[in-house]
């Protein structure tokens, strides 16, 4: 035997010794990628998921001024209509060009008979989340977030209001911002 050198040792000890240290959980021999991406893959639809719903996301503009409010309510995501004295907009999108806060008139018959744009849009929106419940999302409730400009005038509002019941929204709700 050399000075210095290890004992030998037959390959029964070695074998004792590696089931020793298995048991004893010495070191971590591989991760498994597999499940770590799918727990990343769920967090990330989570997130995103959350995101998307969350109403709070609301950004205004300079023509945009809600009304204040001392409410706590919690917002309840819906369908967002955002009237500002220059616009309407539905989910973000341009919908309809105003001046003056109101719909421009019609040139034929010089009436205001602008809001087919506005109804159009619900409709197609509408239709977009009942095709989502149908492949196994969540079912259209016909809930509207109307966040408008606190000088809009009541007819324009009531207008609006109108043409989205007519296209089956049947639940408003008049976003404010706090006090």
């Amino acid at each position: 035997m050399v000075e210095g050198a290890p004992p030998e040792t037959s390959d029964d000890e070695l074998l004792l010794r590696r089931r020793k240290r298995a048991k004893l959980g010495s070191a971590i021999e591989g991760l498994n990628l597999t499940a770590m991406m799918d727990v990343m893959t769920i967090l990330l639809v989570y997130l995103i998921k959350q995101y998307a719903s969350a109403p709070e996301n609301i950004q205004f503009a300079e023509d945009l001024k809600p009304p204040a409010s001392i409410t706590s309510d919690k917002l309840v995501p819906g369908v967002r209509v955002l009237l500002s004295r220059s616009a309407i907009l539905v989910d973000d999108k341009l919908v309809l060009s105003l001046q003056d806060g109101r719909p421009p008139p019609d040139e034929a018959s010089g009436e205001v008979s602008a809001w087919a744009p506005v109804g159009a849009a619900l409709g197609t929106r509408r239709e977009t989340i009942q095709r989502i419940a149908d492949g196994g999302g969540l079912p259209f409730d016909g809930s509207l977030m109307v966040v408008a400009d606190e000088d809009t005038p009541y007819d324009v509002l009531y207008s609006v209001l109108y043409v989205a019941g007519k296209e089956q929204f049947t639940t408003f709700r008049l976003i404010t911002r706090r006090k």
